[in-house]
């Protein structure tokens, strides 16, 4: 890839900027730790940067140089002793000398958030080590897991769900298609998982359509709309949308929204029944929702 420019196409720019000044200048570059809800890009993210180093088609550099673990199966100190550090001594990279001169060894951690506290300590040493020879890359959604006594030897990168339009020009990308019909309401409430869809492919306009259902209500038929909506959509789920509704229409109160968050504690719901589940959420949706729009439209 030493000829070639680094693709990190569909990047954001501020990350794109940054992974290209660390492949051309080594005195920039860092251990790093992507953040970001799921969907965001950060596995995708670190596996450019690795093309970038070696190249998309040197298996053998990238078999040698590069270490993908999923924490959460291997978050354990043990899986650090012997994953992590027979990698690091391994000297198979002699054989591809060419393509790896001046590059660092990458381990990259997925889900690192879920890494034992022993296990983090126990890459303490490596992250006393330059850059340029051992770069750890950390993949979590959120670093308030990582120990902090060792964040600061990171350069954090937060990822954020992409808008929209911009969800959609990857998505097709992903799928090599040209058809891009999810909705927007969807995108927004899946905080731009791609993933989701991708798993999910009948479920394009599912929140657009219950977004029409309950704006579309009538007062009498709320109640049953819920009954119906229950049996296929999870309390919590349900919840979060009607949520996400009053977020969007910009009617939230910090009231509506403590009262929401009340009644998705687990403990809470251990003693709901199905019919306190449904009078609970119409009567919210008709308080902080319905009577908040009649409000509105009078004035």
């Amino acid at each position: 890839m030493d000829n070639d420019k680094p693709n990190f196409q569909g990047l954001p720019q501020r990350v794109k900027i940054l992974f290209e000044l660390m492949i051309k200048e080594p005195s920039l570059r860092n251990h790093i730790i992507l953040t970001g809800p799921p969907g965001s890009g950060k596995t995708s993210s670190a596996k450019l940067l690795v093309e970038a180093f070696y190249g998309s088609n040197s298996f053998g550099a990238k078999f040698s140089r590069a270490l993908f673990l999923n924490s959460s199966d291997e978050r354990g100190l043990e899986a650090v002793r012997s994953r992590v550090y027979p990698f690091i001594r391994s000297s198979l990279h002699i054989l591809f000398q060419g393509d790896t001169k001046g590059k660092p060894k990458i381990i990259i951690f997925d889900e690192a958030e879920t890494l034992t506290d022993q296990a983090q300590m126990a890459l303490r040493p490596l992250l006393d080590e330059n850059p340029n020879e051992i770069m750890i890359i950390f993949l979590c959604n959120s670093i308030s897991r990582i120990h902090p006594s060792i964040v600061h030897k990171f350069t954090v990168i937060q990822l954020e769900s992409p808008p929209p339009e911009d969800f959609k020009e990857r998505y097709t990308k992903i799928l090599s298609i040209k058809e891009n019909n999810i909705s927007n309401i969807d995108i927004l409430f899946r905080r731009g998982d791609i993933r989701y869809f991708l798993l999910n492919p009948d479920k394009k306009e599912e929140c657009k359509n219950l977004w029409s259902t309950l704006m579309n209500a009538r007062r009498n038929d709320i109640p049953n709309i819920f009954d119906t909506l229950l049996r296929s959509w999870m309390f919590h789920e349900l919840a979060m949308f009607l949520y996400f509704m009053a977020y969007i229409l910009s009617i939230l109160s910090i009231e509506a929204g403590k009262e929401m968050i009340s009644y998705t504690d687990p403990d809470f719901l251990k003693f709901c029944i199905f019919e306190t589940k449904k009078e609970i959420l119409s009567s919210w949706f008709q308080k902080n929702i319905i009577d908040i729009l009649d409000i509105l439209d009078k004035n």
